[in-house]
């Protein structure tokens, strides 16, 4: 039986010492000057016990998180941007003056924090809220007696203002404004409505943003600014108020109907964060992390316009009983700036963590007179029910247990190779990353982990069976991460298999759960969590998967850009680096000999295969229009845009529908990057005979 070292964290101490050391003079107080003008009532201010959690949480992340780093003025900088941006990231609510009015303050955010001090986080708030107050009630206003917009005028607007200053006047705001306004009542118009009944959905949309924003309260700005201080330290690290933790605990630990994905708000959007495997997101392959939901509907009723809305409201219409439909309008994180939302049905469905399942099926390909059978093995995520697991049962639920039996079941059907399909894998229990992969190699280390300490753990498989011996390939993508990336690490560096596809996420980091009830006591009061990353992976070569990931041996042309979508589009996430190499022992199933044949291959028939050619033309086109700063506003040019992508959209599924003559089980494939692989498993199937032959 295979025996799996546990890789846990060092406990954390129970005993906590509230003592601070600081050789800066600290103010007692802060003060902005400014004019509230909305009432005192709506005016808010910490609860005592957040200034007990504040400094909780400053001693747990300087005690214990990876980096060791103590709060400085370093860590304040950082802290005061991502305060900002978290509140105003597209810079159109406050003005250059009021940002400069707190500038006097971005490097004591630490002394402030670890006192408990929480003044200055309630002032740039309130602040920010009478500015985004003001604002809404002056485009109601425009949107209810201004003149109609002009839409054949060939102006521009600015597509992304995170880079962007701050405007310096009121004016200079309100002309970045009418601009937004005439941009969003235009988007409306391309969907069909008027110019009439687009301006009152943007009405409609401030009203209620309107309205959810004076319902924030004292909790929200705590949890706002505490995970501008968690993120200081690295994107992972997050504290997670009461309802959020309990919300991240019923998503871990039970069951729910819903369509399986977790959403948080975004500005004024709700943004897909989270894609729980084996859900109906999941299975429609049309939702993808960091798309927008901008629109609801039940069944085939009206579209509810959800911009604006608080994420609870949100949720509780997307929700609702097993067998029921849901329709999304969605804008992809991928979207070009004027591509239409695309409208997603589900059907909602019981979410359970421990219902995920890998799959399997089969396909036959024919290349250059050979016919190969290729079976695929999709892995949603890496999971395993533990009380069973615990208990000793011997056939508990697991990623292992299931592909061991699917493998079975793909040798039964006489396979020629075998791909495993990792693409959104964003990981899961480490324990099935190491047993996973030794169902492909005879015994070795897996994975190496090290704690802040320097400690190092090395998780190994001990268990000399294999559950496959023949041609492996395991496809990834950029939202592959941590246990995925493990896997695919481990596959490539013990050369056992071809790694096709995309760099992925580059996620190398461990957090543990930290409950904050262990350590203040406050009967009858949820405190909150901390997640804490606490250790790195490092492959077996010593590399760590952190930012870089694993890069493929054949690389598919992709529409994500790694500055954007990764590890590496997080500013404070930790760096990469190496440690001493594990000792194992490499096979020859992938040689450098070997790759270079396949990639010859392949870069072939990306000349020849007009659906791949039309793939790479794809992914650069998106990138291109990715890249645009400016968008039109001009309503004939927009839907000349749009008639010509969508034109696109068909001539692409046409380009899939007809390709690959002569592979009829794999013409029905509407997924490029899966098709691809297939013909390069069948060109490694090919290459393996030749040598086979030679042999001979």
């Amino acid at each position: 039986m295979k025996k799996i070292r546990y890789l846990l964290p060092l406990p954390l101490l129970v005993a906590i010492f509230w003592s601070f050391s600081t050789s800066k003079a600290i103010p007692t107080q802060v003060e902005i000057k400014y004019t509230y003008l909305l009432p005192d009532s709506t005016r808010l201010q910490p609860a005592p016990i957040h200034v007990e959690k504040a400094k909780l949480l400053a001693n747990l992340i300087t005690s214990f998180h990876y980096s060791r780093k103590e709060l400085s003025d370093e860590i304040s900088e950082m802290m005061f941007r991502n305060f900002l941006e978290s509140l105003d990231g597209n810079r159109l609510y406050l003005l250059a003056e009021d940002v400069a009015q707190f500038e006097t303050y971005r490097n004591q955010l630490d002394d402030f924090v670890m006192r408990g001090d929480l003044a200055l986080a309630y002032d740039i708030y309130n602040l920010y809220r009478q500015r985004v107050v003001a604002r809404l009630d002056s485009n109601i206003q425009f949107l209810e007696k201004g003149a109609d917009f002009d839409f054949t005028q060939n102006e521009e607007m600015e597509v992304n203002r995170e880079k962007m200053p701050w405007p310096k006047t009121a004016i200079e705001a309100k002309e970045i404004w009418r601009k937004q306004l005439k941009n969003s009542v235009l988007s409306l118009m391309l969907s069909g409505k008027s110019q009439a009944e687009a301006k009152e959905m943007v009405k409609n949309r401030f009203e209620t943003y309107r309205r959810n924003l004076l319902q924030t309260n004292s909790e929200d700005v705590f949890e706002a600014y505490m995970n501008a201080l968690t993120e200081a330290y690295d994107p992972h690290t997050t504290y997670f108020s009461p309802v959020n933790s309990q919300n991240f605990r019923l998503n871990l630990n039970k069951s729910f109907e819903g369509i399986g994905a977790r959403l948080q708000t975004q500005n004024d959007h709700t943004v897909i964060v989270e894609i729980i495997p084996g859900g109906p997101a999941s299975k429609s392959k049309e939702i993808k992390p960091n798309d927008k939901i901008i629109g609801v509907a039940q069944g085939e009723a009206d579209f509810v316009d959800v911009v604006g809305w608080r994420i609870d409201d949100v949720v509780a219409l997307i929700r609702g009983d097993k067998g029921t439909a849901v329709r999304l309008q969605i804008i992809p994180e991928s979207a070009a700036p004027n591509e239409p939302p695309r409208i997603v049905k589900l059907i909602r469905d019981k979410i359970k963590i421990e219902d995920e399942s890998a799959t399997q099926k089969s396909f036959t390909i024919t290349e250059k007179g050979e016919t190969y059978r290729i079976g695929v093995i999709t892995i949603p995520s890496f999971y395993i029910n533990y009380e069973d697991f615990r208990t000793g049962k011997q056939d508990y639920k697991s990623t292992t247990n299931d592909v061991r039996r699917l493998i079975s079941e793909l040798k039964a059907e006489g396979i020629d190779g075998l791909i495993i399909d990792l693409r959104f894998n964003g990981g899961g229990a480490l324990k099935e990353a190491i047993d996973l992969t030794g169902l492909f190699i005879k015994s070795g280390p897996v994975v190496q982990v090290r704690n802040a300490q320097g400690q190092l753990e090395v998780g190994e498989d001990e268990d000399p069976s294999l559950a496959y011996e023949g041609p492996l390939a395991v496809m990834v993508n950029a939202y592959s991460a941590s246990a995925s990336e493990i896997f695919a690490a481990a596959i490539q560096d013990y050369r056992r298999g071809l790694i096709i596809g995309e760099p992925t996420f580059g996620k190398g980091t461990v957090q543990n759960q930290i409950d904050l009830n262990r350590y203040l006591r406050e009967p009858g009061q949820e405190l909150g969590q901390l997640n804490l990353t606490l250790s790195k992976f490092y492959r077996v070569t010593g590399s760590s998967t952190q930012h870089q990931g694993v890069l493929p041996d054949i690389t598919l042309p992709s529409v994500y850009d790694k500055s954007e979508v990764g590890e590496s589009a997080r500013p404070t996430a930790l760096p990469w680096d190496e440690i001493k190499a594990a000792r194992f022992v490499a096979t020859e199933e992938v040689n450098a000999a070997l790759l270079a044949k396949l990639n010859k291959a392949y870069q072939g028939r990306m000349t020849t295969e007009p659906y791949l050619k039309d793939l790479l033309s794809f992914a650069e086109e998106v990138q291109e229009l990715r890249s645009r700063q400016k968008i039109s506003l001009n309503l004939e040019n927009r839907r000349v845009e749009n008639e010509e992508y969508e034109k696109k959209q068909l001539l692409r599924k046409q380009l899939l529908e007809n390709s690959t003559e002569g592979n009829a089980s794999i013409r029905e494939i509407q997924d490029a990057y899966l098709k691809n692989a297939l013909q390069i498993m069948s060109d490694l199937l090919a290459e393996k005979a030749k040598i086979t032959k030679k042999k001979k």
